[in-house]
């Protein structure tokens, strides 16, 4: 776990966009360039934002949506890679659970590249959310469009 890790919600929606283009900037085997990740850019502005913060460093960010009275999804998680395997991902989703309870959702949901499209960043991206819980439900061959397979990930919370 990385030491005085401090997980909190960002207010401003003008800092959220910030903080979101240099994460993913930094992030191109997961996110791409500026066109793959720019409407994540929009989309942090009409959602709760948390900041991994430490030492005055900010280390990734996590962005909620929910989808139903039943259902909180974690609509980004990004963590720089240098910081990957330090336990902030893992953080974020104990956040996440406790704020999906607080909504009164009972599941918590994820959504990633699919596996039918190979990608080793995203074979560890799934891995480690099978590490905390979550179920792979189902593979959607065009939510996102042609070549880019949505997997539909799932975990109960209460």
């Amino acid at each position: 776990m990385t030491k005085n890790l401090q997980l909190s919600e960002l207010p401003c929606k003008t800092e959220c966009t910030a903080f979101c283009d240099a994460i993913l900037s930094d992030l191109p085997d997961w996110f791409g360039p500026y066109d793959v990740y720019k409407d994540y850019l929009e989309d942090v502005k009409t959602r709760p934002v948390f900041i991994a913060q430490a030492g005055g460093e900010t280390l990734g960010l996590m962005a909620l949506t929910q989808t139903s009275r039943a259902s909180v999804d974690i609509h980004l998680l990004a963590i720089r890679a240098e910081h990957h395997g330090k336990g902030i991902g893992r953080a974020f989703v104990e956040l996440a659970k406790r704020y999906a309870t607080d909504c009164g959702a009972t599941y918590l949901t994820v959504k990633t590249l699919g596996p039918s499209r190979e990608n080793a960043a995203y074979a560890e991206t799934r891995k480690f959310y099978a590490s905390v819980g979550f179920e792979p439900l189902e593979e959607f061959i065009d939510f996102w469009g042609k070549d880019v397979p949505m997997l539909l990930q799932c975990q109960r919370i209460a």
